[in-house]
């Protein structure tokens, strides 16, 4: 990648959401936070994750003259819930914690999201930064401003936009995620395809190998088409007040009921690939496309190394049920982010149940 590509998109779409964000290496850390002129940071990661980069993130800050704090979650969904922003706010609350401080997370999805939500709430808002370790996160979580944890009543249906003060993306964290993550995260990257551009979905069909490889070069470009995409429409609806934001939706609504019915015992790149099949093949009863779109969407997925038939048994009553609870959903009835073709999008409101179940059926076949 050509050394004036290093910087994403700092500045380039002049709104809060997707300012300040750099392809650079961990050790750009100290000075991206001396930049942001704090004082002190409470560094928030996973055990995986610290094991592999958080002696290295830590002697940076440390060598950068802030003080530091260290607070460690358990790996997985789980550590995303009301229990584990309590136990962060008290360790705040026992460490003095205040508003000069800066929160950094260190991981996926779950951290940053986690870090994010306690940092938009600690005494009402306090700067938090992103240094996002899985493929997932680099290309898709940590871009927007959003912010979550899951409650027994649904996935993310707690959280806040709270806007980032950089995110630091280094693609070499990636040399240590296991397959299963790394393909999952490449989820994401298909969903963005699908919804903006017919071009990139066949990026993806011919540069299956390379990716999988993780072929540097590749992975540059990949990562730095993804931000640049989630970027343009995060810029369009910063607060998802429009309507042109929830296309990111795609594949996650049954893609998060699986998810959620199935307890997290599946990736959450798992589940969107279900949900995006699910998704085109919805389009396709409903008449908006042909067969060849899923046809054409479920081989890429099993190219990749996706699930593209559910394997574990969830009744269809409990998928229902987690679809009604979807952000999306209006008093009008079920919404849908479905496709009229690869980059041309469209959301139904009152999509029968009758054909959600026929679809989520489908897919174990």
């Amino acid at each position: 990648m050509p050394e004036s590509s290093r910087l994403v998109c700092s500045k380039v779409v002049n709104i809060d959401f997707v300012r300040n964000i750099f392809l650079a290496p961990l050790a750009d850390i100290g000075a991206k936070c001396r930049e942001a002129g704090c004082r002190r940071i409470v560094l928030v990661s996973d055990r995986m994750v610290i094991g592999h980069y958080g002696a290295a993130v830590m002697q940076t800050l440390a060598a950068s003259g802030f003080d530091l704090d260290e607070f460690i979650i358990e790996c997985g969904e789980r550590s995303k819930s009301l229990e584990s922003a309590e136990a962060l706010y008290r360790f705040l609350a026992g460490h003095h914690v205040e508003r000069d401080a800066l929160i950094l997370a260190l991981g996926g999805g779950v951290v940053s999201d986690l870090a994010g939500f306690v940092a938009a709430t600690w005494m009402r808002g306090i700067r938090w930064a992103i240094c996002p370790t899985t493929l997932e996160a680099q290309i898709d979580a940590a871009i927007g401003g959003k912010t979550a944890i899951n409650i027994p009543g649904g996935k993310n249906l707690v959280g806040a936009f709270h806007e980032p003060t950089f995110v630091l993306i280094d693609p070499a964290t990636l040399a240590t995620l296991p397959d299963r993550d790394f393909r999952s995260g490449l989820a994401e990257s298909v969903k963005h395809a699908l919804i903006t551009s017919e071009e990139f979905f066949a990026w993806h069909e011919s540069h299956c190998e390379a990716i999988l490889s993780r072929n540097s070069s590749v992975l540059d470009e990949l990562i730095h088409r993804n931000v640049q995409t989630k970027s343009d429409i995060v810029a369009s609806d910063p607060r998802e007040t429009t309507g042109a934001r929830m296309v990111l939706n795609f594949g996650h609504t049954i893609g998060h009921a699986i998810e959620e019915c199935s307890d997290f015992s599946l990736r959450h790149g798992e589940c969107v690939a279900l949900g995006m099949i699910a998704a085109c093949r919805l389009s396709t009863v409903l008449g908006l496309t042909d067969a060849q779109l899923a046809d054409r969407v479920t081989a890429l997925l099993q190219k990749l190394g996706l699930p593209t038939v559910l394997t574990t048994a969830i009744p269809e009553n409990q998928i229902i049920s987690a679809v009604r609870k979807d952000k999306k959903n209006r008093s009008v009835g079920l919404r849908f982010v479905l496709l009229e073709g690869i980059g041309r999008t469209i959301v139904p409101e009152d999509v029968a149940e009758s054909k959600i179940i026929e679809t989520y059926k489908n897919l174990a076949d």
